[in-house]
């Protein structure tokens, strides 16, 4: 450990990892809470500094690549930066290998309303009022106290038909433009998935262009 602790490259490491840690942490907290009013500039910021972080990540491992590259063929010590690009990827892989063990969380807004099955089914439904719709309001609702136990008829009997009749082991319902997306191009559908007998077994979110 105290070897480790007095490597060169550790110090420049560690302080990539932990900004590119409360980097990406945040912009998980800007999916869960885009809703808020007072948090959508600085959460179009964000967004629109993802391009900007990208480029970060490229350019870094080229350095990182390049500096070791010519170090070692004019035979001179490597410098401490090479390190930004791979302590940066790490996070990143890291982020990803923890996504799935991660619990599924509903974005922010989902509890706003109890269900109501006249309002979910209204043509207003899944128009955005107050920058989040009516659909989205109750999700949280309808995941946690509508959906468990229900058939697929109970379901379509309270939520109405699904967007696609074609598919037996599922039920599909849109939301609304997707929570989040500052560009207006995603938009968010429900997936509703059945089991053998027809009942309910768990759901999905789903985001598109």
């Amino acid at each position: 450990m105290n070897r480790l602790l007095k490597n060169k490259f550790f110090p420049v490491g560690l302080v990539t990892f932990t900004v590119t840690t409360a980097y990406l942490a945040f912009g998980f907290y800007r999916v869960l809470w885009p809703y808020q009013e007072w948090f959508k500039p600085v959460s179009m910021i964000y967004a629109l500094s993802l391009l900007v972080f990208t480029a970060l990540v490229g350019l870094s491992n080229l350095y990182s690549v390049t500096a070791f590259i010519l170090a070692r063929r004019r035979k001179k010590s490597v410098s401490q930066w090479v390190a930004v690009g791979p302590a940066i990827s790490f996070t990143i892989l890291l982020g990803f290998a923890m996504a799935p063990l991660m619990p599924k969380f509903l974005p922010s807004g989902s509890y706003l309303k109890p269900f109501n099955s006249e309002t979910w089914i209204h043509d207003n439904a899944t128009m955005m009022m107050g920058g989040i719709t009516e659909r989205q309001k109750m999700l949280g609702d309808v995941i946690e106290n509508i959906l468990p136990g229900k058939t697929r008829n109970e379901i379509i009997r309270l939520l109405g038909l699904s967007s696609d009749d074609s598919n037996q082991k599922a039920l599909l319902y849109y939301l609304g433009p997707a929570r989040g997306d500052f560009f207006g191009l995603e938009v968010e559908w429900l997936i509703i998935e059945l089991d053998a007998g027809g009942h309910y077994q768990n759901f999905s979110l789903f985001r598109e262009d």
